[in-house]
């Protein structure tokens, strides 16, 4: 149980490191968009997410069930916010760069609780013995 709550601390350490990095360095689209998305996320993390694991663990009680949900969500989620981050140079519209962090940080999100799940999976089994 305390490899979840590290990962999980360990992640939102990088997104503090993320803000940080932001404040020092000069990116090419500012400061602002890192921190406006980083303002969005916490948020949507710390009260969405949860939500998002319990339904991770409710997933396998269908019957016949993959044991994990798919992970192609948050691989979805990551390449749309690449490419949105990736159009800020063609369009130069700092939404489009907001946006492209912002599904950045929810699909390494998504992807966290989709692991999550399945570590308090293995936990329950092993204890169920």
């Amino acid at each position: 149980m305390t490899r979840l709550i590290a990962v999980r601390l360990l992640w939102y350490v990088g997104v503090g490191a993320l803000a940080l990095v932001a404040f020092f360095l000069h990116t090419q689209f500012g400061v602002a968009v890192l921190l406006s998305a980083i303002a969005i996320y916490i948020p949507l993390s710390m009260l969405g997410m949860p939500l998002m694991a319990w339904l991770c663990l409710a997933y396998r009680a269908e019957a016949g069930g993959p044991p994990l949900p798919p992970a192609w969500p948050g691989y979805l989620a990551g390449v749309t916010g690449i490419v949105l981050l990736a159009s800020y140079h063609a369009l130069a519209d700092q939404d489009l760069a907001e946006s492209g962090v912002l599904l950045m940080l929810v699909a390494v999100d998504l992807l966290l609780a989709r692991r999550e799940a399945a570590q308090i999976r293995r936990l329950a089994h092993h204890r169920a013995r």
